[in-house]
């Protein structure tokens, strides 16, 4: 059996029903490393400066860029405090026809199973989705960073997708002519 990659709780208004989370694939590529070809051992990268001197680790900072060769230093507390809030929860917003959804801010596949105790909750929200055609729009925090999910029933259980926000999608109007 898989291993729920997280747990918390689905939420709407004074519903909770704790759940966990499952990657829904299993992508099947390979993947190659670099070898040099005359001692067959393994290349390793090293982090150099512009000098091309060797950088201990502790030395490195993050940095955006704002012009060429000008960067904007970030401390990792200002990164931390940049976070969101963990909260555990999933927290749906809206109901709406899957029709409204456009593929496009799919992004990738989960499964939610019910965790101890939930199955029963579980179950009335699986067939209340099912009955209404509807599927959840909702809000969540995984490996610090907040997603659009869409939720929905799929073969008597809760699928979970994380969707691409509006800014992240490129129209196809800004394209040139193909």
């Amino acid at each position: 059996m898989p291993r729920a990659i997280w747990s918390g709780a689905i939420s709407f208004g004074l519903v909770n029903i704790p759940v966990k989370l499952y990657s829904a694939v299993s992508k099947k590529t390979v993947r190659f490393h670099q070898i040099d070809s005359e001692s067959g051992g393994r290349v390793r990268q090293k982090r150099v400066g512009p000098d091309g001197e060797e950088i201990a680790y502790e030395q490195i900072v993050k940095g955006y860029e704002i012009g060429p060769d000008r960067y904007v230093t970030i401390s990792p507390e200002e990164l931390e405090a940049l976070e969101p809030q963990k909260t555990r929860t999933i927290d749906i917003e809206d109901f709406v026809d899957l029709e409204q959804i456009d593929p496009i801010y799919y992004d990738h596949p989960y499964y939610l199973a019910p965790d101890t105790g939930a199955a029963k909750a579980y179950k009335l929200l699986v067939d209340a989705m099912e009955d209404s055609g509807k599927v959840a729009v909702a809000r969540v925090v995984l490996r610090s960073k907040e997603h659009l999910v869409a939720i929905r029933p799929r073969d008597g259980a809760l699928a979970m997708e994380t969707m691409l926000f509006a800014d992240e999608v490129i129209a196809a109007e800004s394209l040139e002519e193909l």
